[in-house]
């Protein structure tokens, strides 16, 4: 959460305004943006299950916010429909991001903002287990420079591509301590299975991000 509130300070919001979230999960960022500054917010995500209980969170709510299962490789809206695009860790799964990032600019009104974090290699080729890793995944990594150039070749202006790998440490740090906390309540709700892949897979992350191979990047920028 600490890090929705530092990110969404950067947008500037304004009443009224309109917020595309591409990759929204269960919309946490979402109702904070739609709450806090009156906003109206749209959703969309490829997981039946999410946006699901984002709708079950939605309901008898006063802000203004929206949910839609939708691939955004293949959805289109209205050119300069939105005044912010915001989408976080979720772009690393698209082949596809300069096509994607001239949908953005296309969707995004003049003076619009688009905020993304996403993960991002080290330049240079990847050892062979990273380079495995990603290719079982299925994901499209860059270094946080090539990221930025990427939103430049789209038409994008005022681009800030950052290297925060960093704090993306210590964020899963904390989310390992807590989950860790609350082990069984956590396995009462779900499983001891799901508990395994949860705290494995942000084990298995840190390692790789603490060895340099895997970046976490944050990139804003404008259009004019």
């Amino acid at each position: 959460m600490e890090t929705t509130k530092e990110f969404v300070e950067k947008l500037d919001l304004k009443p009224g305004q309109k917020v595309l979230d591409v990759g929204c999960g269960i919309g946490g960022g979402d109702f904070y943006m739609a709450e806090n500054f009156e906003v109206e917010v749209v959703g969309i995500d490829l997981s039946i299950n999410m946006i699901s209980f984002a709708l079950e969170r939605a309901i008898g709510l006063k802000c203004s916010v929206e949910f839609e299962v939708a691939d955004c490789t293949t959805k289109t809206y209205p050119d300069n429909t939105f005044d912010v695009i915001y989408s976080r860790d979720t772009i690393l799964h698209i082949q596809d991001k300069p096509a994607l990032f001239r949908s953005f600019f296309k969707w995004l009104k003049p003076g619009g903002k688009v905020l993304i974090s996403d993960y991002c290699k080290c330049a240079g080729t990847p050892s062979p287990e990273f380079a495995e890793y990603i290719k079982q995944r299925g994901y499209d990594l860059h270094d946080v420079k090539a990221y930025g150039q990427m939103l430049r070749d789209a038409g994008f202006d005022e681009v800030i591509a950052e290297d925060r790998t960093d704090q993306f440490n210590q964020v899963l740090l904390r989310e390992l301590n807590a989950i860790e906390k609350e082990k069984d309540e956590f396995i009462l709700d779900f499983s001891e299975e799901d508990y395994n892949d949860i705290v494995g897979g942000w084990k298995a992350k840190l390692i790789r991000s603490s060895s340099g191979e895997q970046r976490w990047g944050l990139f804003t920028a404008k259009k004019k």
